[in-house]
């Protein structure tokens, strides 16, 4: 299929442009272009959502955990024996008893939903709880003075930072000599930090354990224990080892169940964005069809003189193979390079658009996540190069065939 010999001199030829051949080469640029957009927009489409999704699970799972107990009735009444039985399970790395609850938190007249996690003591630091930066205060510090660790965008909706007092509010009333009342105490802020994820952000109260059993009366009780394993596809092999260990005190939910939604719909998108994108490529291979179509119209003669001279049909199906083929790689190298260009540089990208245009490209509150991150799937890079260099092959065919086909008595006739 590829030129040898004469062949590839006689490529080369049609490769290099003339002065007579101007439109065609100003085509095969365009044809070298396009194939480079193609393959340059796929492998940053796909890297991107392939780093959204593994940022967005790996924020959610270090949030969540792989596995969750939950306690029948919201409470799980002596986990500290669950926890002990627990331990004893192969592929289980982490435990964390917690509890968790529903609140408004109030400052100066600002409100705002938010749930208060209960943390033990051991577990109140940065590294522990993976949260990707502190912006104020110091995560061990609530240990310390009983304090409250606050999400960024929650201290910002509060206005408020390390070292100030807010006032956390119970939905679950207590009786006093007046009648029901709303449980509510004023807490000082250890820490303000980010998560990465949006929807935490927002909402996430760090407390002590001991402390949100007291204010939440909780007793000696949590409400989930979470569970970290060697791997999150670990939870296929040590589900059910974690249920039996249970049996009857809890239910265990895995990571899957707890984001079916959301996996099923990222996997979808990412099939959909592939096809999508992947129709530019599509396009593209049409420009190549086309200026091959041109070239061998205008180099009819010179076919008809290759023809009379000996050469056979395949040859000259060989040569416009070849020409085709070339203009296809050249473009996908261009693709690669900047695609490789783009995705090593994609943050400093994303802050020049924003700076240039004044727009928040990445919007955490649409996106989830608070940054831009790209991974390479080699094997759709692979598939990407693949199908580009496919459609090539067979969008510089038809014309190969056709040029193949051409009968010189009839050329030579009308010259």
């Amino acid at each position: 299929m590829i030129a040898r010999g004469f062949e590839w001199s006689v490529a080369v030829r049609y490769l290099m442009a003339r002065k007579n051949d101007l439109v065609i080469s100003v085509t095969a640029i365009l044809s070298v272009t396009a194939i480079a957009l193609g393959v340059w927009a796929l492998i940053v489409v796909m890297a991107v959502m392939n780093g959204f999704r593994a940022e967005l699970m790996d924020k959610i799972l270090g949030y969540h955990g792989h596995v969750l107990v939950q306690g029948f009735g919201g409470k799980i009444e002596g986990y500290q024996g669950i926890v002990k039985d627990l331990e004893a399970v192969d592929g289980v790395i982490k435990i964390m008893p917690f509890s968790e609850s529903q609140v408004m938190v109030t400052k100066d007249g600002q409100a705002w939903g938010a749930i208060v996690r209960g943390l033990p003591d051991n577990y109140l630091n940065a590294e522990k709880l993976g949260i990707a930066k502190t912006i104020a205060g110091k995560v061990e510090g609530a240990a310390e003075v009983g304090g409250l660790v606050l999400g960024a965008q929650l201290a910002t909706r509060l206005r408020v930072t390390a070292g100030d007092e807010v006032t956390i509010v119970s939905p679950n009333t207590v009786s006093t000599p007046f009648g029901s009342s709303l449980r509510y105490l004023s807490y000082p802020v250890a820490a303000v930090v980010e998560i990465g994820v949006y929807q935490f952000d927002e909402s996430f109260i760090g407390m002590p354990l001991d402390e949100a059993q007291r204010f939440f009366r909780l007793g000696e009780t949590v409400t989930n224990i979470e569970l970290m394993l060697t791997s999150p596809n670990a939870v296929d092999e040590v589900g059910p080892k974690i249920d039996g260990v249970v049996g009857g005190r809890a239910y265990v939910r895995s990571w899957r169940s707890l984001n079916q939604s959301l996996v099923g719909a990222l996997q979808t998108e990412r099939v959909v964005m592939f096809l999508v994108v992947g129709l530019i490529i599509v396009v593209a291979v049409f420009n190549i069809s086309s200026s091959l179509f041109m070239l061998v119209k205008d180099k009819s003669a010179d076919i008809a003189i290759l023809r009379t001279m000996g050469a056979t049909q395949a040859s000259i199906k060989r040569i416009f193979v070849t020409v085709g083929l070339f203009v296809a790689l050249a473009g996908i190298l261009v693709g690669c390079l900047l695609s490789w260009a783009t995705i090593a540089n994609i943050e400093s990208i994303k802050t020049l658009v924003e700076r240039m245009t004044g727009m928040n490209v990445w919007d955490p509150a649409v996106r989830f996540i608070s940054s831009i991150r790209a991974d390479v799937d080699w094997f759709e890079a692979g598939l990407t190069i693949g199908l580009a260099v496919l459609l090539s092959l067979i969008a510089a065919v038809i014309p190969a065939r056709r040029a193949a086909k051409l009968d010189p008595v009839e050329v030579l006739r009308y010259e």
